[in-house]
């Protein structure tokens, strides 16, 4: 789909497949991976890192927010 929009239409298609894919990927480290990982250091990495993945659905958010009220 996103290969047939241009401009504006683009970009906020993009940043709406963005929003989706960081809530998806969230959500599946909150309820499948966390639980699964055995390995404390392991655990502890992935937590480590987890913001970064809602830090960057945020500025997805914000853009979008932006862009619409353009």
């Amino acid at each position: 789909r996103l290969g047939s929009l241009k401009g504006a239409e683009f970009d906020r298609a993009f940043l709406e497949h963005e929003v989706k894919f960081h809530k998806d990927v969230i959500a599946a480290i909150k309820s499948t991976l966390l639980p699964a990982i055995k390995n404390p250091e392991l655990k502890a990495l992935v937590v480590k890192v987890a913001p970064a993945f809602e830090a960057h659905q945020q500025m997805a958010e914000n853009l979008g927010k932006q862009l619409a009220a353009r």
